[in-house]
């Protein structure tokens, strides 16, 4: 049996000694390596996952959670015939947390998941026809992801993000009106953040610890209030990630679904995000102001259990 590395070399923390126990280590385990091919631009990904599932038994990525998002929107176009994983060498590295690595040891996750991976399949959603990997979110930070600077990230991590959030978090919010139909309820809501997601977290914020990346569910959260002593509140135990979600239900709107349709009533949302770093691929319209979200295809993956 083979197995094939994607990495992209200027994530964050990306460095040539991973990638190089990343082959050691799964040559250790009696498997050859078929080829490991170095991501060049935005999107590479995508072509490459093509090219490679067919040929390989196993297809890792070596990147950041946008490289996972570039690989599920490959896999959703395809009949996959590889088993796929991620290590984690990007800035917030939230796929680290949904797969059982490490977010900021590259190596302990290469070595856990060769001694401990185990072959499974995990959700991907769909939102108006196009696949998202694990978390689609629109209004007040939305955008954060993509404005952060990449030199910024490498230096300062994931503090990076709150730089990049300030003179956002310095304005007072978009509030959004919109209907959602979910779980055979139609409502009304007044967001200014609406966040819909199949992992633990996003942005580096661990929001739903148990949350089981294989049940054919995503969660839905719209922030409903927000002011700047919430803000200032909530900021430390962003920074820490220690964000325990019960203590905010006043101020949101949670559920699961495996189907949901948001119209907005009113105004569009400025700002649409389908993964982290990777701007939507899809625009509404004054015509067209419908979002549809469902579940796409199990992507079978190796992961430790636990």
């Amino acid at each position: 049996m083979n197995f094939s590395i994607i990495y992209n070399p200027i994530a964050s923390k990306f460095t040539d000694a991973a990638l190089e126990h990343f082959v050691k280590r799964f040559e250790e385990k009696g498997l050859t390596l078929y080829k490991a091919v170095k991501s060049e631009y935005s999107g590479h990904v995508i072509p490459l996952i093509k090219e490679l599932d067919p040929v390989s038994d196993y297809l890792f990525t070596l990147g950041g959670d946008g490289t996972v998002n570039e690989a599920v929107t490959a896999f959703n176009s395809i009949e996959q015939h590889s088993v796929y994983s991620h290590v984690s060498v990007g800035t917030t590295n939230d796929m680290a947390n949904n797969l059982n690595l490490y977010r900021k040891d590259a190596i302990k996750s290469i070595d856990k998941l060769a001694g401990e991976g185990v072959e499974t399949e995990m959700d991907s959603i769909i939102v108006n026809g196009e696949p998202v990997c694990y978390v689609s979110s629109f209004g007040y930070v939305a955008p954060v992801p993509y404005l952060v600077n990449v030199d910024l990230k490498k230096k300062l991590g994931h503090a990076a993000y709150v730089v990049s959030a300030v003179p956002i978090l310095t304005k007072k919010p978009e509030w959004i009106r919109l209907k959602y139909t979910a779980n055979g309820e139609t409502n009304e809501v007044t967001t200014c953040l609406a966040l819909i997601t199949t992992s633990k977290g996003m942005g580096g914020i661990t929001l739903y610890p148990n949350a089981d990346m294989n049940d054919g569910k995503f969660e839905v959260l719209f922030l409903r209030k927000l002011s700047p002593a919430l803000i200032a509140q909530m900021l430390p135990h962003y920074l820490t990630d220690s964000l325990d979600l019960k203590k905010y239900t006043k101020y949101c709107t949670c559920f699961s679904a495996d189907e949901m349709t948001i119209e907005f009533v009113d105004k569009l949302p400025k700002h649409d995000l389908d993964n982290d770093g990777n701007q939507a691929t899809f625009h509404l319209t004054d015509e067209e102001k419908t979002l549809k979200y469902s579940m796409g295809k199990k992507i079978k993956i190796l992961k430790p259990l636990k």
